[in-house]
C-alpha cells in the first residue's frame, strides 16, 4: 500500500492512542484516587478535589493560546511537550505530601490538556480526512472512552494491591509510553507538511463549489441577544454537572460499603455505556432529530439517578443505574454541538458553540468542588444525586424553550 493511502490512518491511530492514554488512562481515572488520597493525607474531600478544579480552569482559560499554538508550532513538538506535561504532573503527584503541591500539578495538567483535550483530534483529523471525517473522529473519541473502561479496573487493582502512589506513577509512565511513539513517527498538522493529500481528496472544483455555498444561520452577535443561547448554556451546564459525577462514582461506591474494586468496575461499565451511547445518539439524531434525542438522553440521566438511589448497596442495581448514567453522559460530546447547530444554524456555528463550551468548561471546573463540599457537609452523595435530578428536569424544560425561541430567530 502507498504512503498516501496508509499515512492518514496511521495519523488517526496515533491520535486515537494519544486520546486513549491522556483521557482514558489518566484523565478519567482521577476519581479513583480521591478517597485513598484524602484518607492517607487526612484531607477533606474538598481539599483533595481542588486540583481537578484548577486543572479544568487552567485548561479552559488557556484554550485561546493553545489554539494559536496548534496552528503555529510543529505538531510533533507541541504534542510531545503537552503529553509530557500531563504525564509528569500526574506521576509526580504520587510523591507529593501537600495540597499546594497537588494544586500546582493541576496547573501543569491543565496546560497539557488544553492542547490535547478539545483541539487536537478534531483539527488534525479534519486536515487529514476530506471524507469520513465524522466517523473517524467518532471512533477516535470512542477509543478514548475504551481506554477509560480498560484503565479503571487496572488502576483500581493497582491501588488495592500496591497503594495509590505506585498506581498513579505506573499509569503515568504507561500512558506516556503508549502515546509518544505514534506522535513522533506519524503525526503532522496537515498532509501537505509531508507532501501528501488528505484522505478522500479529489482533483477539481468540488471543494471550491462547496465553499461557495452560503451557510445559513444566526450571527454570533444576534445569538448573544437571544434567550435561546442562555437556555442552551443551562442545558450544557446541567449535562456537564451530571457527567462530572463520574469522578465521584468510586467515592460513592465506597460510601455505600462497596470495595474499591467495585468502584473501579463501575467506572468500566459507565465508560462502556458512554462509548455505546455516542454511537446510539448519533444514529437516533439522524433519524428523529436533536429534540427528541436530547429529551431521551436527559430522561436516561434522571432514570439512572433514580435507579442508583433506589438500589442502595445492591451491586447489580447500582451497575444498572450506571448504564443509564453513561448513556446520558455520552450526550455531552455528541448532542450539544447538534443542538447548537439545530437552533442557530451553520453560519456562525463555531463561534456560538465556543460560547457554550466556555460556560460548560467553567461548570466542569467547579463541579469537583461542588461535589466535594456537598460530601463534606452531608457526609453523603445523596443530595448531589438529588440535585442532578432537578437540574436535568429543568434542562428538559429549557430545551423545549430554546427550540421554541429559536424558531423565531432570523437565519440569514
Amino acid at each position: 500500500m502507498s504512503k498516501q493511502s496508509t499515512r492518514p490512518w496511521l495519523v488517526f491511530l496515533s491520535l486515537a492512542l494519544l486520546f486513549f492514554a491522556a483521557l482514558g488512562m489518566l484523565g478519567n481515572t482521577n476519581g479513583l484516587y480521591l478517597t485513598p488520597v484524602s484518607q492517607e493525607m487526612g484531607w477533606s474531600r474538598t481539599d483533595a478535589s481542588w486540583y481537578l478544579t484548577i486543572y479544568m480552569l487552567t485548561m479552559a482559560l488557556t484554550q485561546p493560546i493553545a489554539s494559536r499554538l496548534l496552528y503555529k508550532v510543529n505538531s510533533k513538538v507541541l504534542l510531545l511537550i503537552s503529553m509530557t506535561l500531563v504525564c509528569a504532573a500526574t506521576g509526580a503527584a504520587s510523591q507529593f505530601q501537600t495540597v499546594m503541591a497537588w494544586n500546582i500539578s493541576g496547573v501543569l495538567m491543565g496546560l497539557g490538556y488544553s492542547v490535547i483535550m478539545y483541539l487536537t483530534l478534531p483539527v488534525i483529523i479534519s486536515n487529514w480526512f476530506n471524507k469520513k471525517t465524522g466517523m473517524v473522529l467518532g471512533i477516535a473519541l470512542a477509543i478514548g472512552t475504551l481506554g477509560s473502561a480498560i484503565a479503571n479496573p487496572v488502576a483500581g487493582m493497582l491501588i488495592t494491591e500496591y497503594g495509590w502512589r505506585t498506581a498513579r506513577l505506573a499509569m503515568s509512565i504507561a500512558a506516556w509510553v503508549i502515546a509518544i511513539p505514534g506522535i513522533l513517527l506519524f503525526v503532522n498538522f496537515k498532509p501537505a507538511d509531508v507532501g501528501l493529500k488528505p484522505y478522500g481528496y479529489e482533483e477539481g472544483a468540488t471543494g471550491q463549489a462547496k465553499a461557495a455555498i452560503s451557510l445559513k444561520g444566526v450571527s454570533a452577535a444576534d445569538s448573544l441577544k437571544s434567550p435561546a443561547l442562555y437556555m442552551v448554556m443551562f442545558i450544557a451546564c446541567a449535562v456537564v454537572l451530571y457527567s462530572s459525577m463520574n469522578t465521584q462514582i468510586p467515592g460513592y461506591a465506597s460510601s455505600i460499603g462497596l470495595a474499591t474494586a467495585f468502584g473501579a468496575y463501575a467506572m468500566t461499565i459507565l465508560n462502556l455505556a458512554n462509548m455505546g451511547g455516542k454511537i446510539f445518539w448519533g444514529w437516533l439524531t439522524d433519524r428523529k432529530g436533536f429534540l427528541p434525542s436530547m429529551v431521551a438522553a436527559l430522561s436516561c440521566g434522571i432514570a439512572g439517578v433514580l435507579i442508583i438511589l433506589a438500589g442502595g448497596s445492591n451491586v447489580s442495581i447500582f451497575y444498572a443505574g450506571l448504564v443509564f448514567f453513561g448513556i446520558c453522559f455520552s450526550s455531552l460530546t455528541v448532542m450539544l454541538p447538534l443542538i447548537v447547530k439545530g437552533i442557530f444554524g451553520e453560519k456562525d456555528y463555531g463561534k456560538i458553540y465556543a460560547n457554550v463550551t466556555l460556560v460548560q468548561q467553567l461548570m466542569a471546573a467547579s463541579a469537583a468542588i461542588i461535589y466535594g463540599r456537598i460530601f463534606d457537609i452531608t457526609q453523603s452523595f445523596v443530595f448531589a444525586w438529588q440535585m442532578n435530578i432537578v437540574t436535568l428536569a429543568i434542562a428538559i424544560v429549557m430545551l423545549f424553550g430554546a427550540v421554541k425561541v429559536g424558531k423565531k430567530l432570523i437565519h440569514t
